[in-house]
C-alpha cells in the first residue's frame, strides 16, 4: 500500500470514530433530556392536541347525524301521500345539502 493510502484510510478511520463518539454523546444528551418530566410533558401536549381533534370531529358527526334525521323527517313527510310536490322537492333538496355542508 502506498504511503497516500495508508494515511486516507487512517484519515478516515479517525473521522468514523470521532463521528460515532460525537454521535453517541449527542444520544446520551437526547436521552438525559427526555426525563420523565419532559416525556410526560410531550406525552400530555399530544393528548391534548388528540382530545381537541377528537372534540371537533364529535361535533361535526353529531352535526350530520342531526341533519340526517332533519332529512328523513322531512322526506317522510313528503312520501305520506305517494306524491312528491315542487316544494316538497326543493325542502328535500335542501336538507340534503345541508348534511354535508357541515363538513366544508
Amino acid at each position: 500500500m502506498s504511503k497516500v493510502t495508508k494515511l486516507s484510510v487512517s484519515a478516515l478511520l479517525i473521522l468514523f470514530f470521532a463521528v460515532h463518539a460525537e454521535a453517541s454523546t449527542f444520544l446520551g444528551k437526547i436521552t438525559s433530556a427526555l426525563s420523565g418530566d419532559v416525556f410526560s410533558l410531550l406525552l400530555s401536549a399530544v393528548l391534548a392536541v388528540g382530545a381537541g381533534i377528537a372534540g371537533v370531529l364529535f361535533v361535526r358527526i353529531a352535526s350530520t347525524l342531526k341533519e340526517t334525521g332533519e332529512f328523513l323527517a322531512t322526506l317522510g313527510i313528503a312520501l305520506e301521500d305517494r306524491k312528491i310536490s315542487r316544494d316538497e322537492l326543493a325542502s328535500i333538496v335542501k336538507e340534503a345539502k345541508d348534511i354535508f355542508q357541515t363538513w366544508k
